[in-house]
């Protein structure tokens, strides 16, 4: 299978957002610190303003709080050996404090934050130790719900404003791809998105991939499509039968990252090898129109915050005005 190749161009992208450092100056001695009530998926917390020493327990987190101009003290580390290359370098400035799926409570409360950041997807049993550490704040899930997150992200920061701001620039920008793509003709062009791990392939339908590509009013194939945006799955792992499922006019391609390659039955270059060797890879219209297209899964799938959406629209950006 010959693959048109797609460099994420991360390290040249110019994000649409100013980083501060550090997040802000202390109130002074004559100012009262502002504190305000949070409602979050978890309840509500008390948070005051503004806050200084934040810890982020998720990639999107991380990514969005960046956006908003705050450099955590702490963050979990990424799913892959470094730091995805979107990011700005001010994410090296904060201390790791252990994994997405298992932050070490220990180091996050030697850093002394004073709002911590994550998901009742992946935390919710840890939140009654959390919030004796610092204030805690939880959206409810990851992925499809990254724009939402970031608003809560935001009100949590005191930075309410800017994190509208932000949401409004990235979706005047994925609004304005659209536009371009009905001028240019190829805004009927159906987008498929798919990725390999080593030991499954899935199929994303909504999740953050899928809602980048529905801001664009970029449409899905027919098997891609959901009834139900906000109650559909986000993704669906799939069989080898169910290739033809894969097909689109453009099929991205998310690899999965050295990480994964020593987990499962077989390296990921193993599964491709396999997949992709059958007649039914082989007839997928993409596959003969050679518009099978490899990206960065760190921009298109682990990221999950406002950064990631800029990096994933200049892909798109890309290959389109290529295509």
């Amino acid at each position: 299978m010959k693959q048109q190749p797609l460099l994420a161009l991360s390290t040249a992208i110019a994000l649409t957002f100013t980083l501060a450092a550090c997040g802000g100056s202390r109130s002074n001695a004559e100012t009262a610190p502002e504190a305000r009530e949070i409602t979050h998926a978890m309840g509500a917390t008390d948070v005051t303003c503004t806050p200084e020493r934040v810890v982020t327990l998720g990639q999107g987190e991380t990514d969005s709080t960046l956006a908003l101009g705050v450099t955590p003290v702490g963050v979990v580390s990424p799913w892959t050996d470094d730091w995805y290359d979107y990011l700005p370098d001010e994410v090296e400035e904060a201390e790791v404090v252990g994994t997405e799926v298992e932050p070490d409570l220990e180091a996050i409360a030697a850093l002394e934050p004073d709002l911590i950041l994550g998901s009742k997807l992946r935390h919710e049993g840890l939140y009654e130790q959390l919030s004796q550490i610092a204030p805690t704040v939880f959206t409810e899930t990851i992925g499809v719900s990254w724009k939402e997150n970031v608003g809560t992200y935001a009100e949590a920061l005191c930075r309410e404003d800017r994190g509208d701001e932000l949401v409004e620039e990235y979706e005047a920008r994925a609004a304005a791809i659209g536009e371009d793509l009905r001028a240019a003709d190829q805004a009927d062009t159906e987008v498929s998105i798919v990725r390999f791990l080593p030991d499954q392939v899935r199929i994303y339908l909504t999740g953050f991939p899928g809602s980048v590509i529905r801001d664009t009013g970029l449409p899905r194939p027919k098997a891609q499509r959901v009834a139900d945006w906000e109650d559909a799955e986000q993704l669906v792992e799939i069989s080898e039968e169910r290739i033809p499922e894969m097909d689109g006019d453009v099929i991205f391609e998310m690899i999965s990252a050295d990480h994964y390659a020593q987990q499962g039955t077989s390296t990921v270059d193993e599964q491709i090898e396999r997949w992709t060797s059958t007649d039914l890879w082989k007839n997928l219209s993409a596959v003969r129109a050679g518009t099978v297209v490899e990206v960065d899964e760190s921009v298109w799938n682990l990221g999950g915050g406002l950064g990631a959406a800029h990096a994933m629209l200049e892909d798109l950006e890309q290959y389109f005005a290529n295509a």
